[in-house]
């Protein structure tokens, strides 16, 4: 069959290949207004007390800080609605969470042995907007240093003795894990080229079953002639 042949079905069946495009039209628009999606990530590190950095953590006190960090955790998750993430080094764009938050104990060992080896807390965030994720990060940091402070407080700690919390970084960056412009772009022209092949080959396919049916419409006639 030529081009020109197939010109002249699209034509004949105009409705079919109206119909495919509107369809395909419907989908780019669809796919046009898709909304971005931005993630940040912050450590919460506790510090021992008087410690003055999160780099030096002694090997003494680290298992008590990792206790510490796993309990101020799940006082946090249990009063809030975090996604429980499948592993400490999956994302939550990775994982199809497109506005949430998680906040996790990282573990460094395997899926035979866990290892609790840092006295810190994770947090991942994921939004619609750079302010909509910078303020959930907030809102779960100062959730943090509240459970910390509220713990150690009702145990009847003196304030000087108390389990330093620091963020890190201080001003974590934005990043954007939605697609591009040209990405979309490109998507878009697949999608529309899509269409004309299936606009085709619809007409085509309507086509031949009407010229099959008339066919056999005919050959009933002329046996009952």
């Amino acid at each position: 069959m030529t081009a020109g042949t197939l010109l002249q079905i699209i034509l004949r069946r105009w409705y079919v290949a109206v119909a495919c495009l509107a369809a395909v039209i419907w989908a780019c628009i669809v796919l046009g207004q898709t909304g971005r999606t931005y993630w940040v990530q912050a450590q919460i590190v506790f510090v021992e007390p008087g410690g003055g950095s999160v780099s030096n953590v002694n090997d003494g006190v680290a298992p008590s800080l990792i206790n510490f960090a796993g309990i101020v955790q799940r006082k946090v998750s249990g009063e809030g609605e975090p996604v429980e993430l499948p592993s400490s080094n999956a994302t939550l764009y990775g994982s199809g969470i497109r506005r949430g938050y998680s906040i996790t104990l990282p573990n460094t060992g395997n899926q035979w042995a866990t290892s609790f080896s840092k006295p810190m807390l994770a947090i991942q965030v994921t939004g619609d907007s750079p302010e909509d994720v910078n303020q959930t990060l907030a809102d779960v940091v100062g959730q943090v240093k509240q459970a910390a402070f509220d713990l150690q407080a009702d145990a009847g700690a003196r304030p000087n003795s108390f389990i330093g919390v620091d963020a890190s970084p201080a001003a974590p960056d934005v990043v954007d894990v939605g697609s591009t412009p040209l990405g979309r772009g490109k998507g878009l022209a697949v999608m529309a080229g899509i269409g004309i092949i299936l606009s085709g080959c619809a007409a085509y396919g309507v086509e031949k079953i009407a010229v099959g049916w008339l066919r056999r419409r005919s050959g009933d006639r002329r046996s009952q002639a």
